[in-house]
């Protein structure tokens, strides 16, 4: 059973026996509201002790409970009081459940049938009444009811919620549907939502694919070897060799003219790339806008015009400046290739593969749609 308590400070608080006892009786396809107010157009707002909905059947039951001093000598059908059975007579909750009835019905009808139901016709929706009283004993004389059923014992009242037919059965197919009616019927009802059921009604996190992740891990891979080639390539400088002499003394030689310092260096295509991924990019929560700035920008940017756009580079950047839940694969879908060459197409700027490495790209022109844009 999912149980949804009242949020209502005031309203009274379902025993803790009961609820655990129901849990037992009950699996996770019911739904259970606990001491629920219901405000339903022209009718006085309702107090109910329970409301129960069979998800798999369809069903809405609602349950009046009741504790006497005494055992239950009689029950009557409305019109009449029960008595019990030391001589009291007290009101009648068929009556009672009754008058519930009809605003709970009311709010089905007009807040959750149309907006969970609409296929359905809201006068479809009929909830089943019942009584539940612990002091209904074998000996009680029960008056044939005309409306719902009384129960003396929590397993005959989940008997009733587990088995109760309806010709029109209110069901939901799916965990977003299932979600979005526990949110509704609870704001209806004045219940909230606890935290472990929310997480048993919420729907699964859909994985990517391995294949999609693998993917993306060897175009991290081949970025990261392009950008150490360079590096592994690079001759060290040879040490200057020590030259022994059997002259005891030499000429002095004179000073060396101070050099100039040494002109910086230029930044290096990666950290052109580079900067265009963390300028144009947010870490968290980006979105395939900022993948195509920062694309464009660096396949427009003056700087990388000799070396090209090395778009295996260019996804390893993005991929290591990301943060959170948020893959390379989720933000250019249908592989960084072709979505880089459809974004450049839509932006109206033409580009062209290096006919050495087709990984590597570069700007020609742009079109004569961006011109006249």
């Amino acid at each position: 059973m999912l149980h949804f308590p009242s949020t209502n400070s005031a309203a009274h608080r379902a025993a803790p026996t009961d609820v655990t006892r129901l849990h037992q009786l009950l699996g996770d396809h019911v739904w259970a509201f606990s001491n629920c107010r219901v405000d339903a157009p022209g009718l006085p707002v309702a107090e109910v002790d329970w409301l129960f909905y069979n998800t798999l059947r369809g069903t809405f039951i609602l349950s009046e409970w009741k504790r006497y001093p005494a055992a239950v000598a009689e029950v009557k059908d409305v019109g009449e009081p029960w008595a019990l059975a030391n001589g009291a007579k007290v009101a009648n909750p068929i009556e009672q459940v009754a008058r519930q009835l009809d605003a709970v019905r009311t709010a089905l009808r007009l807040t959750v049938a149309p907006r969970h139901f609409p296929a359905l016709d809201p006068h479809d929706v009929n909830p089943y009444q019942c009584v539940y009283s612990p002091q209904l004993e074998p000996a009680t004389r029960i008056e044939r009811l005309r409306f719902g059923v009384v129960h003396g014992a929590l397993e005959g009242l989940a008997g009733t919620v587990e088995r109760r037919y309806t010709p029109t059965p209110l069901i939901l197919s799916s965990q977003a549907e299932h979600l979005a009616l526990a949110g509704t019927l609870s704001d209806l009802f004045r219940c909230s939502v606890p935290e472990a059921v929310h997480s048993k009604l919420a729907p699964p996190a859909v994985k990517p694919a391995p294949s999609s992740r693998i993917a993306a891990i060897h175009r991290e891979l081949a970025a990261l070897h392009l950008e150490l080639a360079p590096l592994l390539e690079a001759p060290a400088p040879a040490p200057a060799p020590v030259l022994l002499s059997s002259r005891p003394k030499e000429s002095p030689v004179p000073p060396s003219p101070p050099t100039a310092p040494p002109k910086a260096a230029k930044p290096s295509a990666t950290g052109h790339l580079r900067r265009h991924v963390t300028r144009l990019v947010p870490a968290s929560e980006p979105n395939s806008e900022h993948l195509r700035d920062a694309f464009l920008a660096a396949l427009q940017d003056g700087q990388l015009r000799s070396s090209g756009v090395h778009i295996g580079l260019f996804g390893a950047l993005v991929g290591q400046h990301l943060t959170g839940d948020v893959k390379l694969a989720d933000l250019a879908p249908g592989g960084l290739r072709k979505w880089c060459q459809a974004q450049a197409e839509a932006a109206g700027v033409r580009m062209v593969q290096d006919p050495k490495d087709p990984a590597i790209v570069r700007m020609t022109r742009t079109t004569d749609r961006k011109q006249s844009a």
